[in-house]
């Protein structure tokens, strides 16, 4: 069984090097590490991690070697009003910053493995992108290297009001829905890191940090109600949406190929208006035009009920799993102006702009308004576990409209419909309802109780959906009801050494469309962590294309993984 590319084999990759010593000179300095010294202190860990796809059991390829250094540096430089121990500021008590770096490279890119990696729609030779040794030397070195400030914050807690504020770049999460995100929805996603299904990836990583503003006011108890608090935040212009990559060069992605420009690994063609897909849309990174903000407040209940209310305005990122468009299609040429009078005028117009390596649609990220509510509680008379709850209602999200096709020619001079369509706007309704309980399996385990926890999602789109049309395939049509479910059972063994997590998600509307995982974390040392873990993507008893924006069995089909990881805590 081939499971590395011969060139893996005969030229050993620096990362397998990397681990040998790795786990040879860091338990010598466990004694040692001490990175505090006074109000001043550094933390993060080294990482080396591989992803094996294999597609079919007998089919083996690396995808991934990538080594992260994340370093946390932490600094109390305001504490009892003294800045710096010298300076006093009478109006601020305490004050406290964090800078967080991430320094990332993968070997992968060295070596670049040769075996194809299919992507969506899987349908015959078109549904086969390439290789990762198919990129150029100038592409495969733009991709091999991140460093990046991750988080610069300072938090200031004032001394005279009960206000505290955060500012710099930073990450905002609100809700109580794992995984698969509503009210968590201020950061958009950035799936070059890893975009394949549930539990490969944290969210910490996975999350866009902004430049912002935010601040908090506790209000303590107002009547009946105790710990109210208001909270809100603005993006002040430098918001970017979800950040894609593209097979071959990040095949952990998105599951396709990348017909666009813009990217080491993109296509020959461009979007109209300077925009790219996963980058910017038809606006400009300034305070009025690029601006987001949020604002929310909670509160305790008597009963023990944790809420809160919702309000966010902002642009669409495209990564909360609804099936909305991030392409707009656009006539250049509009009908009724001077020179373009007929459908045929409008359809020359467009195909002059394909000739020229110009799609006549542009990406898309408008504004919307959204409101929500969470909530969260306790219930240790009856399950004796936690009950969650989330729901969004959004205004105006953007779909492809298959009533407005952007027309071509054909060969004989005829108008064509073309697969680029214009936008209609629709309201979407998201929610879901959770529950968490530790609970005793003592058939397998006698020491530790197991943590079960399930959701259930939904969302319904109240206007007609038979105009719209999917951004998964052609064959893609968007569902007014859409749902999907996940259970997850975690304990401990070997005295806390070994963590096991099981977990299954499935899309019960899309022919069960499902992923199955697992991931063992064993604690060589408190420092020193090994990571075994495995994802599977399966449709039951159907072997045809499953349309499904979830990311499951229909999108990430053929992309099952196993990743070996080695981390050092310090």
């Amino acid at each position: 069984m081939n499971i590395i590319h011969h060139t893996a084999l005969l030229r050993p990759s620096c990362t397998f090097s990397a681990l040998c010593v790795l786990t040879f000179l860091l338990p010598l300095s466990l004694a040692r590490a001490d990175f505090t010294y006074g109000d001043l202190s550094l933390s993060g860990n080294l990482q080396t991690q591989q992803i094996f796809r294999h597609p079919e059991p007998d089919k083996w390829s690396i995808i991934q070697q990538r080594n992260v250094l994340r370093a946390r540096v932490e600094y109390d430089w305001i504490k009892n009003g003294q800045a710096f121990s010298r300076f006093s500021l009478p109006g601020i008590d305490y004050a406290h910053f964090v800078g967080l770096y991430r320094g990332v490279y993968d070997s992968v890119y060295d070596f670049q493995p040769g075996p194809r990696q299919d992507v969506f729609p899987y349908r015959g030779p078109a549904g086969r992108d390439g290789k990762i040794s198919d990129l150029s030397h100038k592409a495969a070195h733009a991709l091999r290297f991140e460093s990046t400030l991750r988080e610069v914050f300072t938090d200031i807690e004032f001394a005279r009001i009960p206000l505290s504020l955060r500012l710099g770049r930073q990450m905002v999460v609100w809700g109580e829905s794992d995984n698969l995100r509503m009210l968590d929805r201020t950061n958009a996603l950035d799936t070059t890191w890893h975009g394949g299904g549930v539990g490969q990836e944290t969210w910490d990583d996975l999350r866009i940090p902004y430049w912002m503003i935010r601040g908090t006011y506790s209000f303590g108890r107002i009547g009946q109600l105790r710990d109210v608090y208001a909270e809100s935040y603005w993006v002040p212009g430098l918001w970017v949406p979800l950040k894609l990559g593209f097979s071959p060069g990040r095949p952990w992605s998105s599951p396709s190929g990348n017909p666009f420009g813009g990217s080491p690994t993109g296509g020959n063609f461009r979007l109209l208006n300077r925009t790219v897909l996963g980058r910017r849309g038809n606006y400009s990174k300034s305070i009025d035009e690029n601006s987001q903000v949020g604002f929310r407040v909670g509160a305790t209940t008597p009963q023990g009920v944790t809420v809160t209310l919702n309000y966010l305005y902002q642009r669409t990122a495209h990564d909360d799993g609804v099936n909305t468009s991030s392409l707009r299609g656009l006539n250049q040429c509009q009908l009724g102006a001077v020179g373009c009078e007929t459908i045929v005028d409008v359809a020359r117009s467009n195909a002059a702009l394909l000739g020229r390596g110009i799609l006549p649609a542009e990406a898309y990220y408008p504004y919307t308004h959204a409101v929500g509510l969470s909530a969260s509680y306790a219930d240790d008379d009856y399950t004796e576990g936690v009950w969650r709850m989330e729901t969004i209602y959004e205004f105006g999200k953007p779909f492809a409209d298959k009533r407005k096709p952007i027309m071509i020619l054909d060969e004989g001079e005829r108008p064509l419909e073309s697969g680029f369509l214009g936008i209609k706007k629709s309201d979407v309704w998201q929610a879901f309802i959770g529950f968490d309980r530790p609970t005793w399996i003592r058939a397998l385990n006698r020491r530790s109780t197991f943590f079960l926890t399930s959701q259930v999602f939904w969302q319904y789109i109240p206007t007609s959906t038979s105009r719209f049309q999917g951004q998964i395939s052609a064959t893609d049509k968007v569902r007014n009801w859409e749902a999907v479910g996940t259970i997850a059972a975690s304990t401990t063994y070997m005295r806390g050494k070994l963590l096991p997590v099981a977990f299954f998600v499935i899309d019960p509307i899309n022919h069960c469309s499902s992923q199955l995982g697992w991931v063992v974390d064993y604690y060589i040392t408190p420092r020193l962590i090994v990571r075994l873990a495995q994802n599977y993507f399966f449709v039951p008893g159907f072997g045809g294309q499953v349309d499904e924006s979830w990311g499951l069995g229909g999108l990430y089909r053929k992309r099952d993984e196993t990743v070996v990881r080695l981390t050092y805590q310090f």
